[in-house]
């Protein structure tokens, strides 16, 4: 570990330089690179926070193609917010890297911050970085050199050390850097055109199951043998119309589930994060083996079941009210028993008795 720490940084050398201290009442302008995952960009809302609380000028969030959706609804009250899309970094190349770095200089001037959230210790990132040349910057990998501020030691030692959630690491770098105290929350702005097309076509109900199947990666991905096993122990439990939440790649799965059982249900619009967002968002209970849709449950205060294979402590759910089942290497090896007796803790901890969970009430689709 040590002999790789030491070579990573002889290796990033060449792209490091001199940054200044900044003070957080004189910054201006600043910078998110994140051009990563759906969740990685929930994360960094306490950064997003805190710098509208500083009343920054003008904040520029490098956002990939597929989490650029995640700030499109996103509003400040005393800060312009200018988003920029490039492709999902592990596959962008250095020439796009270098010419999105160049280009905010020659548009915008020298950031005061730039904040480096992707948390990867790669030549990618470092490039960007030197070719941005923020006054300073900002990360929590651990990384020692001249370009970062000193006030990245502590949440660097909880990300690198402790593992902590990454709300939570974003939000004491901050602390850290004399910016805002903020909370430590995922967030995922969701308009109001959005949620009222969902909500037609459900019917609104009052009470309803979000059932998450599907992940980006396979170990986030219940097989359709295990997803009716789950279906079949929700419907023997409790009696409220369960809702699939799915991408593009499971819509043949929910089909065939909607298809199976009655009282299960999937929106016929085109899938989108968005809209998953807008059936969370609504949803009284969310169940999901993928740590995207855990996070929108987590921005929305939704009571959620999470499960996970391989459980990463970074990615927790953080909702008020959440129950957390971990299997092995493979999602598939869910033990039912284990999920029944999860079920009826979250079941009691909302206050589900048999005759509420029968009582459906308000007119719907569903």
């Amino acid at each position: 570990m040590i002999l790789e720490y030491l070579l990573s940084r002889i290796a990033f050398m060449p792209y490091d330089y001199h940054a200044i201290n900044i003070d957080p009442d004189k910054a201006s302008l600043a910078v998110i690179h994140i051009p990563d995952q759906i969740g990685d960009a929930m994360s960094v809302f306490p950064i997003v926070r805190s710098l509208e609380m500083q009343k920054i000028a003008h904040l520029i969030i490098v956002a990939s193609t597929l989490n650029k959706q995640v700030f499109e609804d996103l509003t400040l009250r005393s800060t312009r917010l200018t988003v920029i899309e490039m492709t999902f970094q592990d596959y962008a190349g250095i020439a796009e890297i270098r010419s999105v770095a160049n280009n905010i200089r020659k548009t915008y001037g020298t950031p005061d911050v730039c904040i480096e959230a992707m948390r990867k210790k790669n030549f990618k990132t470092m490039i960007f970085i030197n070719k941005l040349k923020a006054k300073t910057n900002f990360q929590v990998v651990g990384l020692s050199m001249k370009c970062f501020s000193p006030a990245c030691k502590t949440p660097s030692r909880m990300d690198q050390i402790f593992r902590a959630p990454v709300p939570l690491t974003w939000s004491i770098m901050m602390r850290e850097a004399g910016f805002p105290v903020v909370r430590p929350r995922f967030e995922f702005p969701l308009n109001g055109e959005v949620q009222a097309e969902v909500r037609d076509e459900l019917g609104y109900p009052k009470r309803y199951l979000a059932l998450n199947f599907e992940g980006s990666v396979q170990e986030r991905t219940f097989s359709l043998a295990m997803a009716k096993n789950i279906i079949s122990v929700i419907r023997n439990e409790i009696c409220i119309p369960v809702v699939i939440v799915h991408g593009p790649k499971g819509m043949d799965t929910a089909i065939e589930l909607v298809k199976l059982y009655d009282h299960v249900y999937r929106l016929t619009l085109t899938p989108s994060i968005k809209r998953s967002a807008a059936v969370i968002k609504d949803a009284y209970i969310a169940i999901t083996p993928d740590t995207s849709i855990l996070h929108i449950a987590s921005a929305f205060n939704i009571p959620t079941i999470a499960i996970y294979a391989n459980y990463k402590t970074r990615w927790p759910a953080m909702q008020d009210i959440s129950e957390t089942i971990v299997v092995g290497n493979n999602i598939n090896d869910l033990n039912l028993d284990e999920f029944t007796l999860t079920l009826r803790s979250m079941m009691r901890r909302l206050n589900l008795c048999p005759d509420v969970q029968r009582a459906v009430s308000g007119k719907s689709k569903l």
